[in-house]
């Protein structure tokens, strides 16, 4: 494994063990078994290392755009990918609790935090148009990117609820619903949204 690797490997595990408040580059380094000075060989400082974290395990849209524009994945094994990539999110803790300490960094100001946020977004809800639109055959519609959008927010609300520990349902009744939405709702979504564009 290389350094790089290592480092955000013991940050997620000192993050579910610590929170991200307690995941000092000290306590990321020590799980490591390296030191401090080698992780500010890879990494500027904390932040930066915390958003790598965060960018490399929670674009897996990017690799399913990428899966869905090859011919030789089927829209079923795409599908199930998209579910089984869903399902293992609802169990990333590190990765889901780093997106909210981000996010309550931009509501405290932090304008850094504002613009990767805001770039990280605005590239999985183009990923997540490319999916629609080779899944589902969405026209280019005004409401794209809108739709796109409610479908992300869907994923982080229920992400949210279990952080906070307010969902009740289980993961396998919230991914039966999911799976249910993929197969019948999104498709009869876009061929409204496509019928509305003509």
């Amino acid at each position: 494994m290389d350094g790089k690797n290592k480092i955000l490997d013991a940050a997620r595990n000192v993050i579910i063990r610590n929170g991200v408040n307690g995941a000092t580059v000290r306590a990321i380094a020590t799980e490591a078994d390296m030191t401090t000075g080698a992780i500010y060989h890879h990494y500027k400082n904390k932040e930066d290392l915390l958003y790598d974290l965060l960018n490399e395990s929670l674009s897996v849209s990017s690799q399913i755009a990428k899966d869905v524009t090859d011919k030789s994945f089927s829209k079923d094994n795409i599908k199930l990918e998209i579910v089984r990539n869903t399902a293992e999110r609802f169990h990333k803790d590190a990765e889901n609790r780093l997106q909210y300490h981000f996010a309550h960094e931009v509501l405290l100001g932090n304008v850094d935090a504002q613009v990767k946020l805001k770039n990280k977004y605005s590239e999985w809800i183009k990923k997540i148009e490319q999916i629609l639109i080779h899944l589902y055959g969405l026209e280019n519609t005004r409401l794209n990117k809108a739709f796109s959008s409610w479908l992300i927010a869907a994923v982080d609300g229920v992400v949210l609820q279990y952080l906070l520990d307010v969902n009740e349902n289980s993961i396998d009744e919230m991914m039966e619903v999911f799976d249910i939405l993929l197969d019948e709702g999104l498709s009869s979504f876009v061929e409204r949204l496509n019928e509305q564009e003509k």
